[in-house]
């Protein structure tokens, strides 16, 4: 009995990453030391029942970065669902930290509909980094069954020189 059945948790089929999942998502411009917002896919619920996300999370993090964080933030209040953002608000894209956090609660996503908050996690690219961010996993609960899915996700962070804003 694996160790998942044995929890009682199966593996689900009832989310879909969207267009985020069909693709990688880049940034050729980190530097060492720095902190980013990486985007995980916002969650649609493709089932003919509700779902309460319970958790999301990066199941492959590269050498070279370290997850310092994992939040939830709805997209109404953030302008949009931020696919890599600098953590200091720089750039254009709000600063997530000061954003509401959904994580540690059920998150509900109606049977047929997307959900209006998504995941983030908070990086720091620690050096030269060697892979991508990848395989996205949800845990979420229907009806009474709790569930793990691997939704596709695949995040590409690339030293390079850094970009200059304006203040």
């Amino acid at each position: 009995m694996t160790g998942s059945r044995a929890e009682g948790i199966r593996e689900g089929s009832a989310l879909d990453g969207g267009m985020q999942s069909a693709g990688d998502v880049g940034y050729e411009h980190a530097q060492i030391g720095e902190e980013y917002w990486a985007g995980l896919p916002l969650p649609w619920n493709t089932s003919s029942a509700d779902v309460e996300i319970t958790k999301a999370e990066f199941d492959d993090v590269p050498q070279g970065i370290e997850v310092i964080e994992y939040r939830a933030v709805n997209g109404n209040e953030t302008d949009g669902n931020i696919l890599f953002a600098r953590t200091d608000g720089k750039g254009g894209m709000p600063d997530l930290s000061k954003a509401r956090n959904y994580a540690g609660h059920p998150v509900k996503v109606k049977a047929k509909s997307g959900s209006d908050i998504y995941y983030v996690a908070r990086i720091k690219v620690t050096g030269r980094v060697h892979g991508a961010l990848k395989d996205c996993r949800f845990w979420y609960r229907q009806g009474s069954q709790r569930y793990r899915q691997q939704v596709e996700c695949s995040t590409i962070v690339r030293l390079g020189p850094p970009i200059e804003y304006e203040n």
